[in-house]
């Protein structure tokens, strides 16, 4: 059902030579019974059956023959696992293969479903295919294990019509979501191209068979296919396909001005500019965040940065100061000390504000603090935080110090204003200590250890994931250490005009009320 077939004039002959053959009807108590016992043990399966011998054919089909009749306009909205699929051929063993000729023969001449579908629902890396009905989606979630990937193929299609018990659906993208650190997933596109298959990405789905009683429910599709689904408990589509299918509908932008001053308008607390971690700033990040803040009566400005400002800061990398690692922010970060004064400008004459920094943010903000901003504006600052930055320079005796990652930024910051500089701002530094830096067989861990080390020399410490806690905290500033949020939540794009959300992932921002 999960793959995009075609419309053909034979649907109703095939529909009719089927219900011929398999008179539901008349069902008796008898034949629920053995239905129940033969579909129970198929469900027991690791995965969707799709390669099935003669005799494994014709038991499903008398099983499939003992259901009762639906009722009319069942509802068979929520999720159902698919148990089998038996296509017209398997009675005499010409099963659906990906690798048969006769396969792609029968599904390009319309009489067979996709190879396809029996190449991923049969595979043994394929934990089981669930769809996920509602009365506007007709959604598939296959489920994946490849060597040490575990993912989920999501094909989404729309619910084009409902005619008593047979419904029609148009397939129109898909995505992988595959796992990655701390506990999250990201997705990637599937490459088919589902706009230009024209009526080949209209399909329908016909229940022939329900027993309400197990949760088994039998069905046809247009290409003769007959299907084999349980019904699950759950009835609302897993948080993690959700959120992937709001990110792949939506087109993100940032906030035109008016809409920012739309926003923040008659909100009345303190105004908040958010500075940006590495590769960030950019449309889609800190929307949540920005929304926690304003319900909780903050006006909100982002320092609003795109992938070519962050390209910008390559040509540093050609400059003797960058060789011999003497950086200076106002020189090599000018766009991002642009980007703040531009939030500020946006926020209005004479008003107060706190900044919120993320990541390499803490520190870019305290350089603009310091050389940047004109007396008037770094007073009108009332509160610093910062959320997983590295404040702290490598140890001048370590051996990470000479391969400094900054290049002398770091260092130029807190020689010139070091810990909670500026006595008239209350600062306020978050950490985590939720990932243990470790070499050992688990992604977290390692990558843990390695950035922790490249910042201070140390990996076998507790930090968020990428910075340490004792990087994260500067002397004289409130210091507040979480116990198991990591550090972003979402993976850094260099070069993209969007990062790549982290679906999953428990950030900083999760507990904004602990801070």
């Amino acid at each position: 059902a999960f793959t995009p077939p075609a419309l053909k004039s034979n649907q109703k002959q095939q529909r009719q030579h089927f219900q011929g053959a398999f008179p539901l009807d008349v069902s008796t108590v008898e034949d629920v019974a053995m239905s129940r016992s033969t579909l129970s043990k198929l469900a027991l399966e690791d995965s969707t059956q799709t390669k099935l011998t003669p005799e494994q054919v014709a038991e499903y089909n008398t099983a499939i023959e003992g259901l009762p009749p639906p009722p009319p306009l069942l509802d068979v909205d929520g999720g159902w696992d698919l148990l089998a699929t038996i296509s017209p051929e398997a009675e005499a063993g010409d099963n659906v293969d990906f690798f048969d000729p006769n396969s792609w023969k029968n599904y390009i001449a319309g009489t067979g479903p996709s190879p396809f579908q029996s190449l991923i629902t049969g595979s043994g890396r394929v934990n089981g295919l669930t769809q996920w009905l509602t009365p506007e989606d007709f959604d598939n979630v296959v489920q994946f294990k490849i060597g040490p990937i575990d993912g989920k193929l999501v094909v989404k299609a729309s619910l084009e019509n409902v005619n008593d018990n047979k419904r029609t659906f148009r397939f129109r993208r898909g995505f992988f979501l595959l796992k990655t650190v701390w506990g999250s997933s990201i997705t990637l596109p599937y490459p088919v191209p589902f706009n230009l298959l024209g009526d080949r990405a209209i399909g329908w789905l016909d229940t022939i068979g329900y027993d309400e009683e197990s949760g088994f429910r039998a069905a046809l599709g247009n290409k003769g296919t007959r299907f084999v689904f349980k019904q699950r408990m759950e009835t609302d589509i897993p948080a993690d396909v959700a959120i992937a299918s709001k990110i792949y509908s939506n087109t993100v932008e940032h906030e035109t001005d008016a809409e920012e001053r739309a926003n923040n308008e008659g909100l009345p607390k303190r105004s908040v500019i958010i500075c940006p971690q590495q590769f960030g700033g950019k449309p889609g990040d800190y929307t949540a965040l920005t929304a926690q803040l304003r319900d909780r009566g903050h006006p909100v400005l982002l320092a609003r940065l795109s992938a070519l400002d962050w390209l910008s800061i390559t040509k540093s990398a050609f400059t003797e100061a960058y060789l011999k690692g003497e950086l200076e922010p106002s020189v090599a970060l000018p766009f991002y000390m642009n980007a703040i004064n531009d939030a500020v400008g946006r926020m209005g004459d004479g008003k107060e504000f706190t900044i919120l920094s993320h990541s390499i943010g803490g520190w870019v903000a305290r350089a603009w603090l310091g050389e940047v901003a004109d007396e008037d504006v770094r007073r009108r600052c009332k509160r610093y935080v910062s959320l997983g930055t590295p404040h702290l320079a490598p140890p001048e005796d370590s051996i990470v110090s000479k391969v400094d990652q900054t290049r002398g930024l770091l260092k130029y910051v807190n020689d010139r204003w070091p810990g909670a500089h500026w006595e008239d701002i209350k600062y306020t530094c978050i950490a985590s200590k939720g990932v243990a830096g470790e070499v050992k067989l688990n992604l977290d861990s390692i990558l843990g250890y390695t950035s922790y080390f490249a910042l201070i020399g140390e990996g076998g410490v507790e930090g968020d994931g990428i910075t340490p806690v004792k990087a994260a905290l500067l002397e004289g500033a409130e210091s507040i250490v979480l116990e198991d949020v990591y550090h972003a939540d979402v993976l850094p794009n260099p070069i993209g005009g969007r990062n790549t959300k982290l679906i999953g992932c428990r950030w900083y921002a999760d507990k904004i009320d602990e801070w």
